[in-house]
Protein backbone atom coordinates (compact mmCIF):
# COMPACT_ATOMS: atom_id res chain seq x y z
CA UNK A 1 0.00 0.00 0.00
CA UNK A 2 1.46 3.35 -1.06
CA UNK A 3 0.54 6.38 1.07
CA UNK A 4 0.37 9.84 -0.46
CA UNK A 5 2.77 12.54 0.69
CA UNK A 6 -0.15 14.53 2.13
CA UNK A 7 -1.25 11.56 4.22
CA UNK A 8 2.28 10.88 5.42
CA UNK A 9 2.62 14.51 6.48
CA UNK A 10 -0.13 13.93 9.01
CA UNK A 11 2.14 11.49 10.85
CA UNK A 12 5.20 13.75 10.96
CA UNK A 13 5.69 15.77 14.16
CA UNK A 14 5.77 19.50 13.50
CA UNK A 15 7.61 21.48 16.21
CA UNK A 16 6.47 24.91 17.33
CA UNK A 17 9.07 27.62 16.71
CA UNK A 18 9.70 31.24 17.45
CA UNK A 19 10.46 32.95 14.16
CA UNK A 20 11.41 36.43 15.39
CA UNK A 21 11.71 38.55 18.53
CA UNK A 22 11.99 42.35 18.59
CA UNK A 23 12.95 44.08 21.85
CA UNK A 24 12.65 47.83 22.24
CA UNK A 25 13.98 49.33 25.50
CA UNK A 26 13.26 52.84 26.79
CA UNK A 27 14.99 54.09 29.94
CA UNK A 28 14.86 57.54 31.54
CA UNK A 29 17.36 56.83 34.31
CA UNK A 30 14.84 55.51 36.81
CA UNK A 31 12.15 53.60 34.90
CA UNK A 32 12.72 50.97 32.21
CA UNK A 33 9.97 50.20 29.70
CA UNK A 34 10.53 47.18 27.49
CA UNK A 35 8.32 46.25 24.53
CA UNK A 36 8.80 42.70 23.27
CA UNK A 37 7.14 41.57 20.01
CA UNK A 38 7.09 37.84 19.18
CA UNK A 39 6.19 35.97 16.01
CA UNK A 40 5.95 32.20 15.96
CA UNK A 41 4.58 29.21 14.08
CA UNK A 42 2.47 26.65 15.93
CA UNK A 43 3.31 22.95 15.79
CA UNK A 44 1.57 19.88 17.14
CA UNK A 45 3.50 19.82 20.45
CA UNK A 46 1.17 22.24 22.26
CA UNK A 47 4.04 24.54 23.18
CA UNK A 48 2.22 27.77 22.31
CA UNK A 49 -1.29 26.92 23.54
CA UNK A 50 -0.55 29.67 26.03
CA UNK A 51 2.30 32.13 26.54
CA UNK A 52 3.12 34.21 29.59
CA UNK A 53 5.24 36.99 31.01
CA UNK A 54 6.31 36.75 34.66
CA UNK A 55 6.47 39.92 36.74
CA UNK A 56 6.46 41.36 40.26
CA UNK A 57 3.40 43.59 40.81
CA UNK A 58 5.20 45.49 43.58
CA UNK A 59 7.22 47.40 41.03
CA UNK A 60 6.28 46.10 37.58
CA UNK A 61 3.33 46.38 35.19
CA UNK A 62 2.80 44.08 32.22
CA UNK A 63 0.38 44.88 29.40
CA UNK A 64 -0.60 42.86 26.34
CA UNK A 65 -0.51 45.27 23.39
CA UNK A 66 -1.32 42.86 20.60
CA UNK A 67 -2.11 39.16 20.09
CA UNK A 68 -3.29 37.50 16.86
CA UNK A 69 -3.16 34.01 15.41
CA UNK A 70 -4.48 31.96 12.53
CA UNK A 71 -3.57 30.59 9.14
CA UNK A 72 -1.79 32.89 6.70
CA UNK A 73 -4.02 35.74 5.60
CA UNK A 74 -6.72 34.97 8.18
CA UNK A 75 -5.35 36.10 11.53
CA UNK A 76 -7.82 36.78 14.36
CA UNK A 77 -7.40 38.50 17.71
CA UNK A 78 -7.14 36.61 20.97
CA UNK A 79 -10.46 37.00 22.88
CA UNK A 80 -10.42 39.09 26.06
CA UNK A 81 -11.40 36.12 28.23
CA UNK A 82 -8.19 34.31 27.17
CA UNK A 83 -5.96 36.89 28.92
CA UNK A 84 -5.52 36.41 32.67
CA UNK A 85 -3.17 37.46 35.45
CA UNK A 86 -2.13 34.39 37.44
CA UNK A 87 0.59 33.24 39.84
CA UNK A 88 4.01 33.34 38.25
CA UNK A 89 6.74 30.71 38.14
CA UNK A 90 10.38 30.38 39.20
CA UNK A 91 10.04 32.83 42.07
CA UNK A 92 7.89 35.43 40.32
CA UNK A 93 4.67 36.34 42.19
CA UNK A 94 2.63 37.16 39.07
CA UNK A 95 2.31 36.32 35.39
CA UNK A 96 0.24 37.69 32.53
CA UNK A 97 -0.97 34.58 30.69
CA UNK A 98 -2.35 34.61 27.14
CA UNK A 99 -4.15 31.54 25.76
CA UNK A 100 -4.72 30.84 22.05
CA UNK A 101 -7.99 28.83 21.94
CA UNK A 102 -8.33 26.52 18.95
CA UNK A 103 -4.66 26.82 18.00
CA UNK A 104 -3.75 24.31 15.29
CA UNK A 105 -0.48 23.19 13.71
CA UNK A 106 0.62 25.50 10.91
CA UNK A 107 -1.00 28.62 12.33
CA UNK A 108 0.95 31.87 12.54
CA UNK A 109 1.13 33.75 15.84
CA UNK A 110 1.95 37.30 16.89
CA UNK A 111 1.90 38.82 20.36
CA UNK A 112 3.48 41.84 22.06
CA UNK A 113 4.09 42.54 25.76
CA UNK A 114 5.03 45.89 27.30
CA UNK A 115 6.79 45.71 30.68
CA UNK A 116 7.16 48.78 32.89
CA UNK A 117 9.81 48.32 35.58
CA UNK A 118 10.24 50.86 38.41
CA UNK A 119 12.37 48.59 40.62
CA UNK A 120 15.67 49.21 42.34
CA UNK A 121 17.77 47.73 39.53
CA UNK A 122 16.07 49.93 36.94
CA UNK A 123 16.78 53.04 38.98
CA UNK A 124 20.43 52.00 39.39
CA UNK A 125 21.26 51.51 35.71
CA UNK A 126 20.34 50.04 32.35
CA UNK A 127 20.80 46.26 32.41
CA UNK A 128 19.64 43.72 29.86
CA UNK A 129 20.70 40.31 28.59
CA UNK A 130 19.46 37.99 25.85
CA UNK A 131 20.74 34.43 25.43
CA UNK A 132 19.39 32.14 22.69
CA UNK A 133 20.29 29.16 20.53
CA UNK A 134 19.19 28.69 16.93
CA UNK A 135 15.68 29.80 17.82
CA UNK A 136 14.33 32.37 17.09
CA UNK A 137 15.68 32.83 13.59
CA UNK A 138 15.82 36.63 13.92
CA UNK A 139 16.42 38.79 17.00
CA UNK A 140 16.61 42.57 17.14
CA UNK A 141 17.29 44.54 20.33
CA UNK A 142 17.13 48.34 20.48
CA UNK A 143 18.15 50.45 23.48
CA UNK A 144 19.19 54.04 24.24
CA UNK A 145 22.90 54.80 23.93
CA UNK A 146 23.01 55.81 27.59
CA UNK A 147 26.02 57.37 29.27
CA UNK A 148 28.49 54.70 30.36
CA UNK A 149 26.77 52.00 28.31
CA UNK A 150 28.90 48.93 27.63
CA UNK A 151 27.96 45.75 25.85
CA UNK A 152 29.29 42.38 24.77
CA UNK A 153 27.75 40.29 22.06
CA UNK A 154 28.26 36.98 20.32
CA UNK A 155 26.11 36.24 17.30
CA UNK A 156 24.90 39.85 17.08
CA UNK A 157 25.92 42.80 14.91
CA UNK A 158 25.82 46.23 16.56
CA UNK A 159 24.99 49.51 14.82
CA UNK A 160 23.85 53.02 15.78
CA UNK A 161 20.61 54.72 14.78
CA UNK A 162 20.61 58.25 16.08
CA UNK A 163 20.82 58.11 19.86
CA UNK A 164 20.06 54.37 19.99
CA UNK A 165 22.05 51.14 19.75
CA UNK A 166 20.65 48.35 17.58
CA UNK A 167 21.74 44.72 17.88
CA UNK A 168 20.68 42.33 15.12
CA UNK A 169 21.34 38.59 15.35
CA UNK A 170 23.16 36.66 12.66
CA UNK A 171 22.86 33.02 11.64
CA UNK A 172 24.73 31.27 14.44
CA UNK A 173 23.88 28.36 16.70
CA UNK A 174 24.33 30.48 19.84
CA UNK A 175 23.58 34.16 20.39
CA UNK A 176 24.41 36.10 23.55
CA UNK A 177 23.99 39.81 24.31
CA UNK A 178 24.84 41.70 27.51
CA UNK A 179 24.06 45.41 28.02
CA UNK A 180 25.06 47.28 31.20
CA UNK A 181 25.89 50.73 32.54
CA UNK A 182 27.75 49.35 35.59
CA UNK A 183 31.38 50.46 35.65
CA UNK A 184 32.85 47.69 37.82
CA UNK A 185 32.11 44.48 39.69
CA UNK A 186 32.47 46.43 42.92
CA UNK A 187 29.53 48.61 41.83
CA UNK A 188 27.53 45.46 41.02
CA UNK A 189 28.36 43.96 44.42
CA UNK A 190 27.26 47.11 46.22
CA UNK A 191 23.99 47.06 44.26
CA UNK A 192 23.22 43.40 44.93
CA UNK A 193 24.25 43.43 48.59
CA UNK A 194 23.02 46.86 49.70
CA UNK A 195 19.87 45.47 51.37
CA UNK A 196 21.70 42.44 52.80
CA UNK A 197 24.46 44.50 54.38
CA UNK A 198 21.98 46.86 56.03
CA UNK A 199 20.03 43.97 57.57
CA UNK A 200 23.15 42.04 58.64
CA UNK A 201 24.19 44.93 60.91
CA UNK A 202 21.14 44.39 63.13
CA UNK A 203 21.48 42.38 66.33
CA UNK A 204 18.02 41.69 67.77
CA UNK A 205 17.80 39.49 70.91
CA UNK A 206 16.53 36.47 68.96
CA UNK A 207 19.61 36.58 66.73
CA UNK A 208 21.93 36.78 69.73
CA UNK A 209 20.18 33.78 71.28
CA UNK A 210 20.60 31.77 68.06
CA UNK A 211 24.28 32.72 67.92
CA UNK A 212 24.78 31.52 71.49
CA UNK A 213 23.19 28.17 70.62
CA UNK A 214 25.33 27.82 67.49
CA UNK A 215 28.45 28.78 69.45
CA UNK A 216 27.87 25.88 71.84
CA UNK A 217 28.54 23.41 68.99
CA UNK A 218 32.29 23.53 69.55
CA UNK A 219 35.42 25.63 69.54
CA UNK A 220 36.15 25.34 65.82
CA UNK A 221 34.53 28.01 63.62
CA UNK A 222 33.42 25.37 61.08
CA UNK A 223 31.48 23.52 63.78
CA UNK A 224 29.70 26.68 64.88
CA UNK A 225 28.92 27.74 61.33
CA UNK A 226 27.51 24.29 60.54
CA UNK A 227 25.33 24.44 63.63
CA UNK A 228 24.09 27.87 62.58
CA UNK A 229 23.16 26.47 59.18
CA UNK A 230 21.18 23.66 60.81
CA UNK A 231 19.33 26.14 63.04
CA UNK A 232 18.25 28.06 59.94
CA UNK A 233 17.24 25.08 57.81
CA UNK A 234 15.41 23.32 60.66
CA UNK A 235 13.47 26.36 61.87
CA UNK A 236 12.73 28.15 58.58
CA UNK A 237 10.77 27.50 55.43
CA UNK A 238 13.40 28.00 52.73
CA UNK A 239 11.91 29.63 49.65
CA UNK A 240 13.18 29.37 46.06
CA UNK A 241 15.24 32.24 44.70
CA UNK A 242 12.77 35.00 43.72
CA UNK A 243 12.93 36.61 40.31
CA UNK A 244 13.90 40.23 39.71
CA UNK A 245 14.69 42.72 42.46
CA UNK A 246 13.14 40.49 45.15
CA UNK A 247 16.01 38.03 44.84
CA UNK A 248 18.37 40.47 46.58
CA UNK A 249 15.86 42.34 48.71
CA UNK A 250 16.32 41.40 52.38
CA UNK A 251 13.86 42.15 55.17
CA UNK A 252 15.00 43.04 58.67
CA UNK A 253 16.57 40.21 60.70
CA UNK A 254 13.70 40.28 63.21
CA UNK A 255 11.08 40.11 60.45
CA UNK A 256 12.84 37.10 58.91
CA UNK A 257 12.97 35.35 62.28
CA UNK A 258 9.33 36.16 63.08
CA UNK A 259 8.03 34.95 59.71
CA UNK A 260 9.93 31.62 59.91
CA UNK A 261 10.64 31.76 56.19
CA UNK A 262 13.56 33.05 54.15
CA UNK A 263 14.72 33.46 50.59
CA UNK A 264 18.26 32.21 49.81
CA UNK A 265 19.63 35.75 50.16
CA UNK A 266 17.80 36.23 53.46
CA UNK A 267 19.10 32.89 54.78
CA UNK A 268 22.66 33.88 53.82
CA UNK A 269 22.23 37.29 55.45
CA UNK A 270 20.90 35.66 58.61
CA UNK A 271 23.85 33.26 58.85
CA UNK A 272 26.30 36.08 58.09
CA UNK A 273 24.81 38.14 60.93
CA UNK A 274 24.92 35.13 63.26
CA UNK A 275 28.60 34.62 62.42
CA UNK A 276 29.31 38.28 63.15
CA UNK A 277 27.86 37.89 66.63
CA UNK A 278 30.09 34.80 67.12
CA UNK A 279 33.15 36.82 66.03
CA UNK A 280 33.48 35.13 62.61
CA UNK A 281 33.85 37.19 59.43
CA UNK A 282 31.43 35.70 56.90
CA UNK A 283 30.45 38.04 54.04
CA UNK A 284 27.59 37.14 51.70
CA UNK A 285 28.71 36.03 48.21
CA UNK A 286 26.27 36.07 45.25
CA UNK A 287 26.84 33.44 42.55
CA UNK A 288 25.72 32.53 39.04
CA UNK A 289 26.31 29.63 36.65
CA UNK A 290 26.30 31.97 33.63
CA UNK A 291 29.55 33.83 33.01
CA UNK A 292 28.75 37.56 32.70
CA UNK A 293 31.32 39.02 30.25
CA UNK A 294 30.84 42.54 31.64
CA UNK A 295 29.84 43.84 35.09
CA UNK A 296 26.09 43.24 35.40
CA UNK A 297 23.74 42.30 38.27
CA UNK A 298 21.70 40.00 36.03
CA UNK A 299 21.90 36.22 36.25
CA UNK A 300 22.93 35.89 39.92
CA UNK A 301 20.63 33.34 41.55
CA UNK A 302 22.48 31.77 44.49
CA UNK A 303 23.75 33.14 47.79
CA UNK A 304 26.64 31.82 49.88
CA UNK A 305 28.68 33.01 52.81
CA UNK A 306 32.47 32.85 52.73
CA UNK A 307 33.88 31.86 56.12
CA UNK A 308 37.26 30.43 57.04
CA UNK A 309 38.00 29.92 53.34
CA UNK A 310 34.91 27.75 52.79
CA UNK A 311 31.67 28.49 51.00
CA UNK A 312 28.47 27.65 52.84
CA UNK A 313 24.99 27.79 51.28
CA UNK A 314 22.45 28.33 54.08
CA UNK A 315 19.55 27.74 51.68
CA UNK A 316 20.76 24.17 51.06
CA UNK A 317 19.12 21.66 53.40
CA UNK A 318 21.34 19.02 55.08
CA UNK A 319 24.35 19.27 52.79
CA UNK A 320 27.86 18.71 54.22
CA UNK A 321 29.97 21.64 55.34
CA UNK A 322 32.09 23.27 52.67
CA UNK A 323 30.43 21.33 49.83
CA UNK A 324 28.79 23.14 46.91
CA UNK A 325 26.15 21.44 44.77
CA UNK A 326 27.11 22.28 41.20
CA UNK A 327 27.04 20.62 37.82
CA UNK A 328 29.07 23.31 36.08
CA UNK A 329 31.40 26.19 36.86
CA UNK A 330 30.06 28.82 39.27
CA UNK A 331 31.02 32.49 39.13
CA UNK A 332 31.28 34.17 42.53
CA UNK A 333 31.11 37.89 43.26
CA UNK A 334 33.71 37.99 46.01
CA UNK A 335 34.41 40.81 48.50
CA UNK A 336 36.33 43.67 46.95
CA UNK A 337 34.53 43.45 43.61
CA UNK A 338 36.31 40.34 42.32
CA UNK A 339 34.52 37.91 40.00
CA UNK A 340 35.92 34.51 40.96
CA UNK A 341 35.64 31.17 39.19
CA UNK A 342 34.73 27.97 41.03
CA UNK A 343 35.13 24.89 38.79
CA UNK A 344 33.17 21.75 39.72
CA UNK A 345 34.96 19.06 41.69
CA UNK A 346 35.11 15.87 39.67
CA UNK A 347 35.10 13.63 42.76
CA UNK A 348 32.69 15.66 44.88
CA UNK A 349 30.16 12.80 45.09
CA UNK A 350 31.60 9.64 46.59
CA UNK A 351 31.12 7.07 49.33
CA UNK A 352 32.64 3.95 50.78
CA UNK A 353 30.65 0.75 51.41
CA UNK A 354 32.32 -1.73 53.75
CA UNK A 355 30.57 -5.11 53.82
CA UNK A 356 31.37 -7.69 56.48
CA UNK A 357 29.52 -10.88 55.55
CA UNK A 358 29.69 -13.99 57.75
CA UNK A 359 28.15 -16.94 55.82
CA UNK A 360 28.53 -19.41 58.69
CA UNK A 361 26.41 -17.25 60.98
CA UNK A 362 24.15 -15.89 58.20
CA UNK A 363 24.92 -12.34 59.30
CA UNK A 364 26.15 -9.14 57.67
CA UNK A 365 27.30 -5.68 58.69
CA UNK A 366 27.34 -2.76 56.26
CA UNK A 367 29.01 0.59 57.01
CA UNK A 368 28.51 3.46 54.57
CA UNK A 369 30.48 6.71 54.83
CA UNK A 370 29.40 9.33 52.31
CA UNK A 371 30.79 12.58 50.90
CA UNK A 372 29.47 15.35 48.66
CA UNK A 373 26.16 14.67 46.96
CA UNK A 374 26.02 11.13 48.40
CA UNK A 375 26.43 12.62 51.87
CA UNK A 376 23.47 14.93 51.30
CA UNK A 377 21.36 12.09 49.91
CA UNK A 378 22.13 9.88 52.91
CA UNK A 379 21.25 12.66 55.35
CA UNK A 380 17.97 13.45 53.61
CA UNK A 381 17.07 9.79 53.37
CA UNK A 382 17.61 9.04 57.07
CA UNK A 383 17.50 12.27 59.11
CA UNK A 384 14.70 12.73 61.62
CA UNK A 385 13.55 9.09 61.66
CA UNK A 386 12.91 7.01 64.77
CA UNK A 387 14.40 3.51 65.21
CA UNK A 388 11.52 1.66 63.50
CA UNK A 389 11.39 4.12 60.63
CA UNK A 390 15.16 3.79 60.15
CA UNK A 391 14.79 0.00 59.83
CA UNK A 392 12.00 0.39 57.28
CA UNK A 393 14.01 2.96 55.30
CA UNK A 394 17.11 0.72 55.27
CA UNK A 395 15.01 -2.27 54.22
CA UNK A 396 13.40 -0.31 51.40
CA UNK A 397 16.81 0.90 50.26
CA UNK A 398 18.02 -2.72 50.15
CA UNK A 399 14.95 -3.96 48.26
CA UNK A 400 15.17 -1.12 45.72
CA UNK A 401 18.80 -2.13 45.16
CA UNK A 402 17.92 -5.80 44.60
CA UNK A 403 19.52 -6.88 47.91
CA UNK A 404 17.47 -9.41 49.86
CA UNK A 405 19.28 -9.05 53.17
CA UNK A 406 17.07 -8.24 56.16
CA UNK A 407 18.24 -5.36 58.43
CA UNK A 408 17.81 -5.90 62.15
CA UNK A 409 19.48 -2.76 63.52
CA UNK A 410 20.62 0.61 62.17
CA UNK A 411 23.06 3.08 63.70
CA UNK A 412 23.60 6.51 62.16
CA UNK A 413 26.01 9.33 62.89
CA UNK A 414 24.70 12.75 63.94
CA UNK A 415 23.23 13.75 60.60
CA UNK A 416 22.74 17.32 61.82
CA UNK A 417 26.46 17.73 62.42
CA UNK A 418 27.37 19.02 58.97
CA UNK A 419 31.07 19.29 59.82
CA UNK A 420 31.42 15.47 60.00
CA UNK A 421 30.87 13.02 57.16
CA UNK A 422 27.52 11.23 57.30
CA UNK A 423 27.71 7.51 58.05
CA UNK A 424 25.33 4.63 58.68
CA UNK A 425 25.90 1.08 59.94
CA UNK A 426 23.33 -1.64 59.21
CA UNK A 427 23.41 -5.16 60.66
CA UNK A 428 21.11 -8.07 59.88
CA UNK A 429 20.67 -11.48 58.26
CA UNK A 430 20.64 -12.85 54.73
CA UNK A 431 18.37 -15.65 53.46
CA UNK A 432 19.49 -19.26 53.65
CA UNK A 433 20.53 -21.06 50.48
CA UNK A 434 21.77 -24.49 49.47
CA UNK A 435 24.94 -23.39 47.69
CA UNK A 436 25.60 -19.99 46.17
CA UNK A 437 23.46 -17.52 48.12
CA UNK A 438 24.47 -14.39 46.24
CA UNK A 439 25.39 -14.24 42.57
CA UNK A 440 26.48 -10.61 42.52
CA UNK A 441 28.13 -8.16 44.86
CA UNK A 442 25.59 -6.26 46.99
CA UNK A 443 25.43 -2.75 45.55
CA UNK A 444 23.29 0.04 46.98
CA UNK A 445 21.60 2.20 44.35
CA UNK A 446 22.35 5.90 44.48
CA UNK A 447 20.47 8.62 42.64
CA UNK A 448 23.51 10.72 41.80
CA UNK A 449 26.40 9.84 39.52
CA UNK A 450 29.58 9.51 41.52
CA UNK A 451 32.31 7.24 42.82
CA UNK A 452 31.58 4.29 45.12
CA UNK A 453 34.35 2.18 46.68
CA UNK A 454 33.34 -1.23 48.08
CA UNK A 455 35.25 -3.68 50.26
CA UNK A 456 34.12 -7.13 51.41
CA UNK A 457 35.34 -9.41 54.20
CA UNK A 458 34.33 -12.85 55.44
CA UNK A 459 33.17 -14.30 52.11
CA UNK A 460 34.59 -16.21 49.19
CA UNK A 461 34.77 -14.23 45.96
CA UNK A 462 35.33 -16.09 42.71
CA UNK A 463 34.64 -14.51 39.36
CA UNK A 464 32.65 -11.73 40.97
CA UNK A 465 30.39 -14.23 42.77
CA UNK A 466 30.04 -14.15 46.53
CA UNK A 467 29.39 -17.57 48.05
CA UNK A 468 29.82 -19.60 51.23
Amino acid sequence: MILSAALLAGFIAVPSRYTSVEVDIEWNGTVKETTVAYTASAGDDGRFLQVKRDFDPDYMEVELLHAEYGFEGALRSVPDWAVKTLTGSEGWPGALVVAFPGLRPGMEMEWTFRIRDEGRLSSAGLFYTYIAGREPAAIEVRCPDAEGLSFRQSGFVCSSRGDRRVFVSNDQNYRELWISTAESWEEVGNLLLESSRASAEETPPDLREAAIEAGAAGALPQMRISRGRVLITESMQLLPFPGGDAGFSVRSIQEILDSRRATPMEAATLLSAMCRVMGIDAPVVPATDILPPIPSPLGFNRAFILAEGNLEEPGEYLSPAGWVDMQDTLWLLLPGGILGELPPETLADSCGEEWEIFPDQGLFTLTVTAFGGFDRELRRKMAGRDANSLLLAAGEWFRASGIHFVPSSVHISDLYDLAEAASITVTGTFPEAEECWLEEEPILKWNRVGTVERTFTGVTREGGVLSR
